[in-house]
């Protein structure tokens, strides 16, 4: 239920913002983990490289990213959120101050418990994820 609710939330964040709901997935790695190569995106959002190239290009191209050489490996590039990301954080803002109003309703005991437990759920599903091979030829 609450993975539907969820998706239901994004897809309209996305549509309001011109964006791919997939796209989300990508900022939000960018938003959560910092600057990151193409190669780090493809490990923690499952996307082949070769489909990031174009999404990156498009989302470049939009203003919502900035690409640079990576300070690190000046051969690979290092993918930035731009100023654009304010607006989807506009758009969340409903959701994050009624979930933060929620969370302080907790007492800081559960809150921690909870924090715990979703990490552990997301830990769960990663591990999960890297066990699922689709079929020979996809």
């Amino acid at each position: 239920m609450l993975r539907i609710e969820l998706r239901i939330v994004n897809d309209r964040v996305a549509m309001a913002a011109g964006l791919n709901p997939r796209d989300l997935d990508i900022l939000d790695v960018i938003d959560r983990d910092g600057p990151c190569t193409p190669s780090h995106l493809s490990e923690r959002t499952g996307y082949h490289r070769a489909t990031l190239t174009g999404i990156l290009s498009r989302l470049v191209k939009d203003g919502w990213l900035v690409r640079d050489s990576n300070p690190e490996d000046g051969r690979s590039a290092r993918l930035t959120p731009s100023d654009r990301f304010a607006e989807l954080r506009e758009f969340y803002a409903p959701v994050d101050e009624a979930s933060s109003e929620l969370a302080t309703s907790l007492s800081s005991h559960d809150r921690e418990r909870l924090a715990e437990v979703l990490h552990e759920v997301a830990a769960i599903a990663r591990r999960a994820s890297s066990d699922i091979m689709p079929p020979e030829g996809h």
